[in-house]
């Protein structure tokens, strides 16, 4: 897929940026919490906490990450997807 075919796919689909911004720091970081999630988004100066709430049940309804228990039933990880990583190369 060329990236102008990319930028369609996108705005049809009509991913936030703010959302793909997190979708790319858990393929960069991940898997992740969702405080360390919060505190990369922070740095990156993306948004509220609110808003990266928002944008986190995005990714997560279009199944781009995947929820991972931690240590105990109080923590979850996020990881990429399969379809996550797809839609990071360009193929969905």
């Amino acid at each position: 897929m060329t990236p102008l075919e990319l930028h369609r796919y996108r705005l049809v689909h009509e991913m936030p940026m703010e959302a793909e911004v997190l979708l790319s720091l858990v393929a960069e970081y991940g898997p992740l919490n969702i405080m360390q999630v919060m505190d990369l988004a922070k740095q990156e100066q993306i948004a509220s906490h609110a808003t990266i709430h928002k944008y986190l049940d995005t990714i997560r309804q279009r199944e781009l990450v995947i929820e991972l228990n931690g240590g105990d039933h109080r923590t979850k990880n996020l990881d990429v997807s399969k379809k996550g990583i797809r839609y990071l190369q360009g193929t969905i």
